[in-house]
């Protein structure tokens, strides 16, 4: 009489209680649960997984795809008790999860050309992929029955916008961006941010991070006006500060001086007043409209020395005798050392 050769018990991925398949694009891992019949039990890893097989609830053994005994040692097979508790975590190789995320908080951010301080708001999106199923294991999975996608997403979503401020800023501060910079370089700043966080995901949870998105950045409207208002002040100082300084130049120069202050006068006549404020009301600088002779209220030219029309003297520079050479008093009429009139 012929027996028929006992079949060996085999653990299969299909024997997952959530009826996962092999190719489902957003289920990280799969936990099959069973107990070891005989002594030549198998189990099974598709090529498209990697799995963990944990013994009796403490021995943890990682094994890529393929066909392996559960018991790989005589030893194992000697200390076997029918009824033993297998679990086979099937973790895998290539299937990405994608994550959105955004900042819940704003984050303040001082603005490098205005040095004002704003706020900003982010969002945008991700892949994770598992590298290190092991890692995986330890520090996702645990003791969790089945993948819980919303759970996954929310978790991660969430160490994003925590990580996000000081990585922003951070990104930002080494390559010179401005707030106005933003937008035009949300695609380099997002490259940055996911070359930061995928080490960091990786040593942390076995994760990688792919393909790391920036679609928007949050910036309110009064932080913005601000910022213009204070780059518009901060350009008027700098035209300012250019035109005291070529004033400074021309120093010996007054006439020179005169002229470019004319200049300035047509071309800018904001900045011409805001620079006779600085440089004092002397009367060959004020405006035509100020130029008047104290005695008879004429006005005059910014360069006349006397008045065209009652012929007192304008200024109250002293006095050169023509003949002498004695400096006297602007208002005298006759040189104290020599009697020469004065004009």
């Amino acid at each position: 009489m012929l027996f028929k050769k006992k079949q060996p018990q085999v653990i299969k991925f299909t024997q997952n209680m959530c009826n996962a398949k092999v190719d489902d694009n957003e289920i990280l891992f799969v936990r099959v649960n069973d107990v070891v019949k005989d002594a030549g039990a198998r189990f099974e890893v598709p090529f498209t997984h990697d799995a963990l097989l944990i013994k009796g609830g403490g021995d943890v053994r990682y094994y890529k795809s393929g066909a392996y005994n559960v018991f790989d040692a005589k030893d194992e097979i000697k200390q076997w008790k029918s009824g033993l508790s297998v679990e086979v975590v099937y973790i895998p190789k290539d299937t990405r999860v994608l994550i959105k995320w955004g900042t819940p908080n704003r984050l303040r951010y001082r603005d490098e050309a205005s040095n004002k301080v704003i706020t900003v708001g982010a969002r945008g999106e991700f892949d994770v992929s598992v590298v290190n199923a092991e890692q995986f294991f330890r520090k996702v999975v645990g003791a969790k029955q089945e993948f819980n996608l919303t759970e996954f997403r929310k978790r991660f979503s969430e160490t994003v916008a925590t990580e996000f401020a000081d990585i922003f800023l951070k990104i930002i501060d080494e390559k010179h961006l401005t707030y106005d910079m933003f937008t035009a370089n949300k695609k380099l700043i997002g490259e940055s941010m996911g070359a930061i966080l995928s080490p960091m995901f990786e040593r942390e949870w076995g994760l990688s991070v792919l393909n790391f998105k920036i679609a928007d950045f949050d910036l309110l409207d009064e932080d913005m006006n601000a910022i213009e208002d204070a780059a518009a002040e901060k350009q008027k100082q700098d035209k300012l500060k250019e035109y005291l300084a070529e004033l400074e130049r021309l120093d010996d120069k007054q006439w020179e001086r005169e002229k470019y202050l004319r200049q300035l006068q047509l071309q800018d006549k904001y900045a011409y007043y805001e620079v006779l404020k600085v440089i004092g009301n002397k009367k060959d600088l004020k405006p035509k409209s100020e130029l008047k002779c104290p005695s008879c209220g004429i006005e005059y030219k910014g360069n006349d020395k006397f008045c065209p029309h009652c012929g007192k003297r304008l200024t109250q520079d002293p006095i050169s005798c023509p003949d002498c050479g004695r400096l006297n008093d602007y208002n005298a009429m006759f040189c104290a050392n020599c009697g020469k009139k004065l004009n």
